[in-house]
């Protein structure tokens, strides 16, 4: 059930190219579960006219919070946004992260760590691996569990190890396991190669895509699978299984 709400910003946070907002809601965090995102409108004057997705990084009682990447117009002025004001949100939508019993292991790239926090409040993975441009680009990770070891690369050895996050992956033995990740699909189109060296692995994506509408209106965010049908990220994901859908 998907609720349309005023939420007044409570508070927000600016780091590096980053901003944190945690917001009161009636009735959205009392469903939203992690994998899922809200649809935000940014401006109360139609303009931009879309509105922006953005995934759901935390849940405390009746607030929310999001994670965003400071990189357009839409985003510039959400990051002029101050505690007091209120957006016109829509949520939760979208599917959910899949549970396991399994051990778990977390890949982001970027801002792809949103879901992931949000996660990481009912799964504790053995770990998580985060890939970053540069030291710039290095989220605020506080907010993950004290206990919860993350290792951290960028392309350029500003900060963790020089390289891709994938390559922290090689030489661990992922048999058995259940992966969960959000990141670019040239990370999770890697991933995916690394994925199929095992026999017994599930993993699970959350896609990082354009959604025009957030509902399954403008079919703006189809996405092909591998039988060759298509599916919509905003309402049959953006949580795929890794061997569903073509990246």
């Amino acid at each position: 059930m998907k609720f349309r709400e005023k939420c007044e910003i409570v508070e927000r946070k600016n780091f590096s190219h980053y901003l944190y907002l945690k917001m009161k809601t009636d009735r959205i965090a009392g469903e939203v579960s992690p994998g899922q995102f809200i649809n935000i409108r940014v401006n109360e004057s139609f303009d931009p006219f879309l509105r922006r997705p953005m995934s759901v990084c935390d849940r405390d009682g009746d607030f929310i919070s999001v994670l965003v990447q400071i990189k357009g117009r839409a985003t510039k002025i959400l990051s002029e946004k101050r505690e007091g004001d209120f957006l016109n949100i829509i949520g939760p939508l979208g599917n959910t992260f899949p549970l396991t019993s399994r051990k778990a292991i977390f890949v982001a790239g970027g801002i792809g760590v949103a879901p992931l926090l949000f996660l990481s409040r009912i799964l504790k993975p053995e770990f998580m691996l985060l890939g970053v441009k540069t030291s710039e680009f290095l989220p605020d990770l506080e907010a993950f569990p004290d206990n919860m070891e993350i290792i951290i690369s960028s392309d350029d050895g500003s900060t963790g190890t020089e390289g891709s996050v994938l390559e922290l992956l090689k030489g661990i033995n992922l048999e058995g396991k259940t992966l969960y990740a959000c990141g670019p699909n040239s990370m999770l189109r890697e991933l995916s190669e690394e994925i199929k060296k095992f026999r017994d692995i599930d993993a699970f994506y959350s896609i990082e895509t354009i959604m025009g509408c957030g509902f399954g209106v403008c079919k703006g965010c189809s996405v092909e699978t591998v039988e060759g049908n298509y599916r919509l990220a905003c309402i049959d994901g953006p949580v795929f299984r890794w061997d569903g859908v073509k990246l």
